[in-house]
């Protein structure tokens, strides 16, 4: 098997390592996987058949285009470059037949497209040529004539696009050209007037007296050549496809290719499945029914989604101890298993339990990063560890101003406050924490949505978790439980300098 367009195949390079970077859930793996197929599709997979070879009557042709700097002059619109190449397509879409090849030449000859029956390929070389990357200035016909002379064909027709330069046809060039049977016709591409030389929108070309350069046709070219006179691109190209057929030498060009039976539908075939799977429920209907008859599936990728959905639903039902354990089952540190358990945990009152996986969760997403700073917060809070709570609430502001963690910022510097002498011995215990603020703290309680929940993996961006799943709001009790306004001394801990870090966390 073989590709028919493999450079396609380089695009597989970066699709495969942000499947492997960035593992976020089956649906998004299995739409990678559909873009795989799909690229390895479009570089058209075959497998090679049998050789064809074919005899073709036809002439060989060369088109030489002059690319030097008097080209530019503007004496045939738009320019006499310009115009060749309008000429050199007509011809291209008029004869379906002979095998051309396609040279510029200025003061050096380069071959541009080698011979060929695909003109598709000649007119695509003819699209990137930019003369303003040629440096050259000068036009050497001798040069054309002796690297044309090198082609292997025994009858060959070169067709030259081109001013003539300034150069003298000698003696020997004109014997060059009748002892290889090179057969020339020249498109005299100036009038006899001529024009000067533009070589930008303000500078014309002068030679080294100062003086401006007016160039006109050469006709030292009918020593060798037969000049035709430019009228249009049609006119012009059927004056060259009459010149040609009235060369009645033709050649068996031999043109061999191979048939190919294409396999470009079975990738296509299998990312449209792909595609489907990532769009509905229904792998994972197949994926019970497969259980059924005992068919054990080993890609944990398939089972951790089911194990996360089933947790999930858990939770937005209050049963975090069914969550917990369902979570348990997954082997994989996952950022939204940890980001469920975490929840979970808070809403079990496990304070320590949810703060110590809070903090091992590694991300760069700087509102994922907001969101676990301030639940850590909530956290402290609610073990009375004030000071350490009001240090993560001010690291979460430093990713952009919240009006939740600002109000439990303000809280947790009033109960900071009114418990301050027990806290500069001690700590509170839980149970103290519990007793003495047990009016202040309330949780929210309504359940963050499924999006909010599910994020990326540990290493890339995602929905946050809404703050609705762990937040506490500390409220005072009795006549004055209404939100206080942020005293000056916590304005001063802000302004301190933390939310100006580069990186703050």
């Amino acid at each position: 098997m073989e590709f028919l367009y493999p450079w396609f195949l380089w695009l597989l390079f970066p699709i495969i390592i942000i499947l492997f970077k960035r593992r976020r859930g089956v649906s998004l793996n299995l739409k990678y996987l559909a873009l795989i197929f799909l690229t390895i599709a479009i570089s058209r997979p075959a497998i090679r058949g049998s050789l064809v070879k074919k005899d073709l009557d036809a002439h060989s042709i060369i088109l030489a285009l002059d690319i030097s700097a008097s080209m530019r002059a503007d004496d045939i619109k738009p320019n006499r470059e310009i115009a060749s190449k309008e000429v050199i397509r007509e011809f291209l879409d008029i004869d379906k037949i002979d095998q051309i090849a396609l040279i510029g030449f200025t003061s050096n000859p380069l071959l541009l497209s080698p011979p060929t029956t695909d003109h598709n390929l000649i007119s695509i070389a003819l699209d990137t040529l930019r003369d303003d990357y040629i440096l050259t200035k000068g036009t050497d016909i001798k040069r054309l004539i002796q690297k044309v002379s090198k082609f292997s064909d025994k009858s060959i027709y070169l067709v030259i696009f081109s001013d003539g330069g300034d150069e003298v046809i000698d003696d020997d060039l004109v014997s060059m050209v009748k002892s290889r049977g090179v057969e020339i016709l020249a498109i005299k591409m100036a009038t006899s007037e001529g024009s000067s030389i533009k070589l930008d929108k303000d500078t014309l070309l002068k030679d080294k007296k100062g003086h401006i350069v007016i160039s006109k046709f050469n006709s030292e070219l009918e020593k060798i050549a037969k000049v035709v006179e430019f009228t249009t691109p049609k006119e012009t190209a059927d004056s060259i496809l009459k010149w040609i057929e009235s060369k009645t030498s033709k050649e068996k060009i031999k043109y061999q290719t191979y048939n190919y039976f294409e396999l470009f539908f079975i990738p296509t075939i299998l990312a449209l499945i792909f595609l489907f799977f990532s769009s509905t429920k229904f792998l994972l209907h197949l994926i019970a029914l497969l259980s059924l008859f005992g068919v054990n599936l080993q890609a944990y990728s398939l089972f951790d989604n089911i194990y996360l959905n089933r947790a999930y639903s858990a939770y937005i039902s209050n049963d975090y101890n069914s969550s917990i354990e369902i979570l348990s089952k997954i082997k994989n540190n996952l950022l939204e298993k940890e980001l469920i358990l975490a929840n979970s945990y808070y809403k079990i009152r496990e304070y320590k339990r949810a703060k110590g996986i809070l903090k091992n969760i590694k991300t760069t997403n700087p509102k994922l990063k907001q969101e676990i700073l301030y639940n850590l917060g909530n956290c402290k809070a609610n073990l009375a560890y004030y000071n350490r709570a009001k240090e993560y609430y001010i690291k979460a502001l430093a990713f952009g101003e919240d009006r939740d963690i600002l109000y439990n910022l303000n809280r947790v510097i009033f109960l900071q406050e009114k418990y301050k002498s027990k806290l500069g011995v001690t700590n509170l215990s839980y149970k103290e924490s519990s007793t003495s603020s047990k009016d202040n703290v309330k949780t929210k309680d309504k359940p963050s949505s499924k999006n909010s929940d599910k994020v990326g993996n540990s290493g890339g961006s995602g929905s946050k978790v809404s703050k609705n799943s762990t937040t506490k709001e500390i409220k005072s009790s009795g006549k004055n439980s209404s939100k206080r306004v942020m005293s000056s001394k916590a304005y001063d801990l802000i302004n301190r300098g933390y939310i100006k870090e580069s990186r703050p966390w």
